[in-house]
């Protein structure tokens, strides 16, 4: 694994002196620059994007709290506080610091954060090498899909990567139930367990084929492979029963490609 690279952050010349000679000697870690202040925080976070932070609260002008705040969410690294004072420490935690540690740090105090940080950076690194893998995946399906002569999108979906942080799980579409989408992520249904998974619903849809899943609903597709009925309540309304068990709404809009496509092709009951 790469070095950790990290920035150091006091306004005390001899805590920053101590704090970079305790890292140093740990051949995992580097640091890649100390800062004197807040503002040079800001500066040197921004254009390093290291992915540790060892960074002290009680600063002149701009504190450890503020240096955050003006921070942007996609280059924030792991960050541990060091201060003097311990009256901090539950803001720091509000704010999501890995460690929170109180001078004069001790080197084995500051081994167990340095541990927890390098377990959390690794867990960082892997879900960016999902995202990067599942990029370039997506990539290769598109261009078979083409050079075997049909479009984007005609191009069907086999398998889904999922990042869960401390590994990567491969999820068959053919085991998928439903699909149920929020936002700019959906939530996949699988053999009983749920994964997340970041790309919009309408997106994910058309990466699947059309005559296996279909959308029900403005937020749930499903697997007609998986549907054990398609059923009519006593108001008029209808709703799927999946192999499980689990029932799902559909609208009236989407009812009739659903009750078409449903009983022609897997012969379910309406």
């Amino acid at each position: 694994m790469d070095r950790i690279r990290t920035i150091i952050v006091d306004d005390e010349p001899l805590a920053r002196r101590g704090l970079a000679t305790l890292v140093e000697r740990r051949e995992e870690f580097a640091v890649a620059a100390v800062c004197a202040d807040g503002r040079e925080a800001i500066a040197r976070i921004a254009g390093l994007k290291p992915d540790l932070v060892l960074l002290d609260i009680q600063m002149p002008e701009i504190s450890g709290f503020d240096v955050l705040e003006r921070i942007p969410p996609d280059v924030l690294p792991v960050v541990i506080f060091v201060t003097a004072y311990d009256e901090h420490a539950i803001r720091a935690f509000e704010v999501r610091a890995l460690d929170y540690l109180l001078k004069p740090v001790s080197e084995k105090r500051l081994d167990e954060a340095l541990d927890r940080a390098a377990s959390r950076v690794r867990d960082r690194r892997l879900a960016e090498y999902g995202a990067v893998l599942a990029s370039a995946v997506a990539e290769i399906q598109h261009e078979r899909g083409t050079t075997a002569g049909g479009s984007a999108g005609e191009r069907r979906l086999e398998r889904i990567m999922i990042s869960t942080g401390a590994a990567i799980q491969f999820v068959d579409v053919a085991d998928i139930e439903w699909v149920e989408g929020a936002d700019y992520y959906v939530t996949l249904h699988a053999g009983g367990k749920e994964y997340l998974y970041r790309e919009s619903l309408k997106h994910l849809e058309e990466r699947l084929d059309p005559g296996q899943f279909i959308r029900i609903h403005v937020s749930a597709i499903v697997n007609l492979a998986k549907v054990k009925e398609i059923r009519r309540t006593l108001r008029g309304e209808y709703q799927v029963v999946l192999a499980g068990g689990h029932k799902l709404p559909v609208s009236r809009r989407r009812r009739k490609d659903l009750i078409n496509l449903g009983v022609t092709r897997f012969g379910l009951r309406a």
